[in-house]
């Protein structure tokens, strides 16, 4: 570690720091699903000023393009949301089977300030920046072989 380096506890979680990010995973559960849902009625609009643009014939292509360009954008980010959804669902499950914050590759502990920004982070930053020596990576790809 080099002098200007802080050093990261990478103890075991307590009971209080899994409840603390239980209740942050289910905060943001919450939040993304209610942005999925303004999402789908926001394309909803989309879809309904779609039909009633096409139908006026004085309405320019330019601007039907650009209602393409929106509803493509709203897809993208629903299914972004989604993914989100899903990796906070692996999360809560990790918590109720006591993995969580536990890297699935290298097995240490995630840093918890890394999950205070990413409360459903499975991997360490070491993991995540391939900071990982190379008979480790040895020994954790044929564990997963194993697997």
């Amino acid at each position: 570690m080099s002098g200007n380096e802080t050093p990261v506890d990478n103890t075991a979680l307590t009971e209080k720091e899994l409840d603390h990010f239980k209740n942050k995973l289910v905060e943001e559960q919450k939040e993304a699903e209610d942005k999925i849902n303004e999402l789908e009625q926001s394309l909803e609009e989309i879809e309904a000023n779609k039909g009633d643009r096409a139908s006026s014939s004085a309405h320019h292509q330019g601007n039907l393009g650009s209602l393409e360009e929106q509803r493509e954008t709203k897809y993208t980010l629903i299914e972004k949301q989604k993914e989100k959804l899903e990796k906070i669902k692996v999360a809560l499950d990790r918590i109720a089977t006591g993995n969580y914050g536990t890297c699935v590759v290298t097995g240490d502990q995630i840093q918890r300030e890394r999950l205070e920004i990413m409360p459903y982070a499975v991997h360490s930053i070491d993991a995540m920046e391939g900071n990982i020596e190379p008979d480790e990576k040895e020994r954790l790809s044929v564990n997963e072989a194993t697997d």
